[in-house]
């Protein structure tokens, strides 16, 4: 537990105190989470940031005000990137002068601690969350998107009993900008995090994988550092009382970085932290750690969330003897058996959590999201390798996916085989289900509001390169970007910065990278093997200009 600071200072009135502390974000998260374990009590907080975005050059400030027994301001000013300076739109003077107005506004408040009561009452009647992460999957792979030999009968179910969009769409193709958009509900270009590692100096033949990590992590802790000072799934729930659980795949730190309540990963690279460690155990090795959690929360009449993200059927692909032997006889070759096998494992996995929660009669309360990271295509003829195009490219290979909401009596069981949505608009449902206004505006759209999901426009996609190219300026590894717009897609490559033969620091390459815009009739030509960018150039242009214009827009 890190020293937690001195207040600086104190102010009564009337029984209420209040606490300046002057902290960085991560160590504001882990001070609050520190009175929660002391068992504090606490009758009024209020959390005062400011954050800087450090890709559209715009400051703001995010007020928090949580009704608790004592107030405490916390302002994380050391957080502030010195070439923003410049920018700024608050100085120190208007922050104090802003402490003190909140002060006296929150002094001046009246909230009963019979009210406080209630409104703690009250999110037990929030619906249990669980975010179900398919890693490393292509969008066919699914018995009932129609693959001839694979079997999903569980993911098949759940897809069936919820609202289900087949033609769901990723803000990336590959797993860290991924998942980092799908807790915070924004695109890569937007929290920072558009690849999996920072490009660094470093001889992998040389140095053991302990050094590596133990090199990246300071580079990489820039992308953590600033990643962490954006509000996500988490932190909403923390504030509504909800417990949660990491399990599986996380980039960002710790599970106590990321705003979890219990957790597996520890994120220290001298024990081999980079993407989920000891995480990524769940599933593979069972799902006692998911089922003490829902026994604890239950005991504790919580709401809870539970990120189960298992490294399945990602790599190594190492399934159970009597799984493969089931696909050897239909697969092309053995890799593609494993791969198959893997799919099916992971099926297993959820069926068993679906299990869980339903002999805990916990279903019909609770929100079930299902959704793969990014897609796959597996290489043939070598084990554990993917072929182009699929992870890590713009085609829907790359980054489609179906997205499942499950919550029986709430949301009616539909197939959508025909609307764009995006992961993004996950967060961005789940906060209007709770009722929870964001602290930033997000791009993605409430799906349960099918006049709101009618009226968007167009769904959009990023594709950077796997290594991060400079973590201060994390759109420089930019690839393509990609729109979609009911029929249409169209793929445009960078069109200026680096090239595609042109190599950074630390190895990372542009691979693959097309050379002009690419546009496909999507609905007809679902594997994109017809590109009609000459055919249609006004086509292009009209939607390369709502691109334009969508990179540009602050959010």
């Amino acid at each position: 537990m890190p020293v937690i600071p001195t207040p600086s200072s104190y102010i009564a009135s009337e029984g209420t105190k209040i606490c300046f502390l002057w902290v960085s974000p991560t160590l504001g998260k882990v001070f609050l989470r520190y009175l929660r374990e002391q068992a504090v009590e606490i009758h009024m907080l209020v959390v005062l940031r400011l954050n800087v975005n450090v890709f559209n050059v715009k400051s703001y400030i995010t007020l928090y005000l949580i009704s608790v027994n004592e107030l405490y301001l916390i302002q994380p000013w050391e957080n502030i990137q010195d070439t923003n300076q410049k920018n700024m739109k608050f100085c120190h003077k208007e922050i104090v002068g802003l402490f003190i107005i909140t002060v006296f506004v929150l002094i001046g408040c009246s909230s009963s601690s019979d009210e406080m009561q209630k409104e703690i009452e009250d999110s037990a009647s929030n619906p249990n969350i669980i975010f179900i992460l398919s890693d490393d999957q292509a969008w066919t792979d699914y018995s009932f998107m129609g693959h001839p030999h694979i079997e999903t009968p569980n993911i098949d179910e759940l897809a069936s009993q919820g609202l289900t969009f087949t033609r769901g769409y990723l803000p990336a193709p590959v797993c860290r900008p991924s998942l980092a958009s799908l807790v915070t509900g924004l695109y890569p270009h937007q929290h920072g995090v558009t690849g999996n590692d920072p490009a660094f100096d470093f001889d992998r033949e040389s140095g053991s994988r302990t050094e590596w990590l133990e090199a990246r992590k300071p580079v990489d802790d820039v992308v953590v550092d600033r990643f962490n000072t954006l509000p996500s799934l988490t932190d909403y729930l923390s504030e509504l009382n909800y417990l949660s659980l990491q399990t599986g795949k996380w980039w960002e730190g710790s599970w106590q970085d990321g705003g979890f309540t219990h957790g597996m990963t520890h994120g220290d690279p001298s024990r081999g932290g980079r993407h989920g460690d000891e995480g990524l155990a769940i599933g593979r090795e069972g799902m006692q750690p998911i089922e003490d959690f829902m026994d604890e929360a239950q005991q504790e009449n919580k709401p809870f969330f539970i990120w189960y993200a298992p490294f399945m059927p990602h790599t190594p692909h190492t399934p159970p003897d009597s799984l493969l032997e089931k696909y050897l006889p239909n697969a092309p070759s053995e890799s593609v058996a494993n791969y198959w096998a893997m799919i099916d494992w992971f099926d297993i996995t959820v069926g068993q959590l679906l299990d869980s929660i339903e002999d805990r009669g916990l279903a019909e309360n609770t929100l079930v999201v299902y959704l793969t990271d990014n897609g796959w295509v597996q290489n043939p003829a070598q084990d554990n390798q993917f072929i182009w195009p699929s992870k890590q490219s713009p085609y829907d290979n790359g980054i489609r996916t179906h997205i499942t909401y499950k919550w029986p009596g709430q949301i009616a069981s539909r197939m959508d085989t025909t609307t764009f949505v995006s992961t993004n608009d996950i967060a961005a449902t789940v906060l209007e289900i709770l009722d929870v206004e964001p602290r930033l505006e997000m791009p993605g759209v409430n799906v349960l509001d099918q006049e709101e999901l009618e009226s968007r426009e167009a769904v959009y996609s990023e594709d950077f390169n796997h290594d991060i190219a400079d973590v201060h300026e994390p759109t420089k590894s930019l690839e393509h970007r990609v729109i979609l717009k009911r029929p249409w897609k169209l793929i445009v490559p960078k069109e200026e910065g680096l090239s595609k033969e042109e190599e950074f620091s630390g190895g990372g390459r542009f691979i693959d990278m097309i050379e002009e815009a690419e546009l496909y009739h999507i609905v007809n030509d679902p594997h994109e093997k017809h590109n009609l960018a000459s055919e249609h150039p006004e086509i292009v242009r009209e939607l390369r200009q709502r691109l334009n214009s969508w990179w540009r827009t602050d959010f």
